[in-house]
């Protein structure tokens, strides 16, 4: 499970990497709650929450209070699974959920319409390829001036 140092560090990241109009349905002040729970607690807040009876990687809750972003439920036992499906670390799929689970909070949807997930998957491709593009050149494949470098991520969108 990732420290409350590294989870912060990586939302600052993506804040600075979403789109200003994604950004700009929070405030910079917003709290963001992080939970993590096991394969069973996650199970049943999925099937109470969203009709769905399986584990899944995570869920979004919308804010309560208003200086809050809102909620994200991890299942590091589906996200540990899911990490070696896609062949990557832990902590790779953990960012990818992170990325994930904020841009739900920040109204993006990719189970209403096929262009509605285009656009969710492109932001969360681009902003998960640059974060693990150590360099310029990197950075270029990852915005798309190149070759693709999250081919793994492809696979998700079957969800």
């Amino acid at each position: 499970m990732p420290s409350q140092r590294w989870l912060a560090e990586q939302v600052t990241e993506i804040a600075r990497r979403l789109p200003r109009s994604a950004w700009s349905r929070a405030n910079n002040e917003s709290t963001l709650t992080c939970v993590f729970v096991d394969a069973d607690e996650i199970r049943a807040l999925n099937r109470r929450f969203r009709g769905k009876d399986r584990a899944t990687d995570v869920l979004s809750f919308a804010p309560i209070e208003e200086e809050s972003l809102g909620e994200l439920v991890f299942c590091p036992e589906v996200i540990e699974r899911q990490a070696r499906e896609h062949g990557l670390s832990y902590r790779d799929e953990q960012l990818y959920m992170l990325i994930h689970g904020i841009l739900h909070l920040l109204g993006y949807e990719h189970e209403k319409s096929d262009k509605a997930a285009r656009a969710m998957y492109r932001i969360q491709d681009r902003i998960f390829a640059n974060m693990r593009a150590p360099n310029r050149r990197q950075r270029e494949v990852a915005n798309g001036q190149s070759a693709n470098v999250s081919g793994n991520r492809a696979r998700r969108r079957k969800k």
